[in-house]
């Protein structure tokens, strides 16, 4: 069954967490002023205070590319027999994510996870991943297609560690103090509270992920001629910013 491709949230509803799974991970939603959120899982640590922006979990080295299918697949087939040596699988591990075509027949194409199997690879290589797609793959497949398996963005979200090592890029901004492991709403566009990094930003700055040492969740001015390697996440809106209080901010992650 398809899911709906907005969901429409009364005012205060984006600031709802809860332990058990309402919706599927990157539902897009919209509250009636036109904010935007995506739905997402935290990680196993609290993220606390609101207004901080968070990226999701990296790939796993060994299932991000080059995974042979290990049978031909017909055009119209929904699952995929697929090879994933050395690193296990738990049960659902990817689903909500997606299994991206990187070379052989079928390159390019993205498709939906819907579910698969746990998975021991020193037991048999081959694992069965069921699509999230009644239509089936679009091209037919080879044992010469290559996969990578990607999780979903909002699976797992943490803080972002601007000076380290990024795993998405920035997703979006909390709205609430998040449990660790509860299922919540981040902000991607439109009037949001954002925790300021050391850097003053007035009306109109555009602002990017901080990248100065112990900003992490932070934001920080956005300057293209600078070393900033970051896209901008928004404007400024209000009174200069403060360095670790939140600002009023246009976000624009992710309409």
């Amino acid at each position: 069954m398809a899911f709906p491709t907005t969901v429409y949230l009364g005012y205060g509803m984006e600031k709802v967490e809860t332990s058990a799974q309402k919706q599927k991970l990157g539902t897009r939603a919209v509250t009636p002023d036109g904010r935007v959120f995506y739905y997402a899982k935290n990680s196993s640590s609290a993220i606390t205070p609101a207004g901080k922006i968070v990226d999701g979990i990296a790939a796993v080295a060994a299932h991000d590319m080059d995974v042979a299918a290990t049978a031909a697949h017909s055009a119209g087939d929904t699952t995929i027999s697929i090879e994933v040596p050395t690193t296990d699988l738990t049960k659902n591990q990817y689903a909500d994510g997606y299994l991206i075509c990187n070379d052989g027949p079928g390159q390019g194409e993205v498709y939906r996870i819907k579910s698969h199997p746990a998975h021991d690879a020193s037991a048999d290589n081959t694992v069965i991943i069921t699509l999230d797609e009644p239509d089936g793959i679009r091209t037919a497949l080879t044992t010469a297609s290559l996969f990578g398996l990607i999780y979903n963005p909002y699976t797992n979200i943490k803080i972002v560690d601007g000076d380290g090592t990024m795993t998405t890029g920035p997703l979006g901004v909390t709205t609430i103090p998040v449990t660790a492991s509860y299922y919540c709403w981040i902000q991607t566009a439109g009037i949001a509270s954002v925790l300021s990094g050391a850097a003053v930003a007035v009306v109109g700055d555009a602002i990017g992920v901080s990248q100065a040492s112990g900003e992490s969740g932070a934001f920080d001015l956005w300057d293209a001629s600078s070393e900033e390697d970051t896209a901008p996440i928004g404007t400024a809106m209000s009174i200069p910013s403060v360095d670790t209080d939140n600002q009023v901010v246009m976000l624009s992650i992710r309409n």
